[in-house]
């Protein structure tokens, strides 16, 4: 994987993450975030929250992965029909 697949996949990870959880109910938002004791103001992740959020990382990344090795062939394809 490429740092720029790593990058983004971390970065739409962390777009649909929250998109998510901002459309949940708070009793059933609050089983993925809950309020950060320790950083006024601030949430963390229960458990099952990180769980989520690399579940969607790693879905992502594969994906990203799986692109960037077909087109990787298909460049290499093309340069030797060329």
């Amino acid at each position: 994987m490429t740092n720029k697949n790593f990058e983004l996949a971390c970065e739409l990870a962390d777009d649909l993450y929250f998109k998510f959880i901002d459309n949940l109910s708070d009793d059933i938002a609050s089983e993925f975030v809950i309020d950060d004791k320790e950083n006024i103001g601030s949430t963390k992740n229960t458990e099952k929250g990180s769980n989520l959020y690399w579940e969607l990382e790693s879905t992502i990344k594969n994906a990203l992965d799986k692109q960037t090795e077909s087109e990787t062939k298909w460049q290499v394809l093309i340069f030797i029909a060329m």
